[in-house]
């Protein structure tokens, strides 16, 4: 389930900075940080929040006074965007915060990406009692790609005026009749951010339920996550598969009766959100961008970036803002990480080509 990958070969110099002060510098970080500071900036290409955004700027540059770039296209446009500026010979992206299928399908295997774990230098990071389950966690067994959350992920949302309590509480009761037409739902015939619920859907069900699911009970489809919310916050359709988290919360803030539903007749999903951090080789900024991976991966940056993203953080030190419950990983609790190396990389491809397959025609 969980991928618990224990940084190996630990050298006796990390471990006599586990046990210094968080705050303090060891003589690789402060050669970093003068090298970063003579490139003058760093970009990074993160997710489509503006708090996400602000933050990890005005963060970074009051921690270093180094500036930030932030293109905020998102995962699946950043592949595209990526890839046809490397086939031309450009190469203008420092640092990619990302979903699992962007990282795992695409940058990695394209040959994008530089190891994450040797430029680690941050006492803050390289301390191990700050991390949950006492290690750092990277997402491919050569360390190139680190992961910093892991957090549960709501498999619907309803509206509260138009769905009573106990209504919908299982996977199975999204087949009644009755909800036929009214059911919100991200295309299954695409792949990118959300689609690893429609994996789930077959590895857990089977495709018979797929099929009742997606043909019988013909949901409206949509690319949008703010739109799917916005849909379901104004009462227009009742139910919304895999919600946006931060956008559930969003219009909850709001107002709007919008209510997270955790399905019991199936295990709750874990997610690494957009919390998988990719550092691009041929870099412009290789010194900045190996600073901020460090700062990001330390308590500023992640408090900073977890609650934006209303993601929970694999550190063990960070604060939260008002977070749900619910999105707290709970001991004793059946999951299934959707973010998972053997996930993303086999059984989500595998079952999404099943799923495309099952409903193209």
């Amino acid at each position: 389930m969980k991928r618990r990958t224990v940084i190996a070969g630990a050298s006796a110099a990390a471990l006599a900075l586990a046990g210094r002060p968080a705050g303090a510098q060891t003589s690789s970080l402060a050669a970093l940080i003068s090298a970063a500071k003579a490139e003058g900036g760093v970009i990074i290409d993160g997710p489509p929040n503006a708090d996400a955004r602000q933050g990890l700027i005005s963060g970074f540059q009051r921690a270093y006074g180094i500036p930030v770039s932030y293109v905020d296209s998102g995962s699946s446009s950043s592949s595209a965007r990526i890839r046809a500026e490397r086939t031309s010979g450009k190469y203008l992206l420092d640092v990619f915060l990302s979903g699992a299928d962007a990282a795992c399908l695409t940058f990695l295997p394209s040959g994008w990406l530089d190891r994450i774990e040797p430029i680690l230098v941050a006492p803050d990071v390289l301390d191990k009692r700050k991390w949950k389950d006492g290690h750092l966690w990277y997402e491919d067994d050569a360390h190139t790609i680190l992961r910093v959350f892991n957090t549960v992920a709501p498999g619907l949302a309803v509206n509260t005026k138009l769905v009573s309590r106990g209504e919908v509480t299982t996977w199975k009761s999204l087949l009644d009749a009755k909800w036929q037409g009214k059911i919100i739902a991200k295309d299954p015939l695409t792949y990118g951010a959300g689609s690893q619920i429609n994996s789930y859907f077959y590895v857990t069900f089977g495709p018979d339920y797929v099929k009742k699911l997606y043909l019988e009970q013909k949901p409206v489809l949509s690319r949008n996550a703010r739109q799917s919310m916005q849909w379901l916050a104004e009462g227009r359709y009742p139910i919304l598969l895999g919600p946006d988290t931060a956008e559930m919360i969003t219009f909850k803030k709001l107002g709007y009766q919008v209510e997270a539903v955790l399905p019991a007749d199936g295990p709750s999903m874990l997610t690494g959100g957009w919390g998988l951090v990719c550092l691009m080789n041929k870099a412009p900024h290789p010194n900045a961008a190996q600073l901020f991976v460090n700062w990001f991966a330390g308590h500023d940056g992640q408090e900073t970036f977890a609650n934006a993203t209303q993601s929970v953080s694999l550190r063990t030190d960070v604060k939260y803002d008002g977070l749900p419950d619910f999105l707290f990983p709970q001991r004793g609790i059946k999951y299934i990480d959707t973010s998972d190396w053997v996930f993303v990389t086999q059984t989500h491809q595998a079952t999404l080509d099943k799923v495309q397959a099952l409903l193209g025609n």
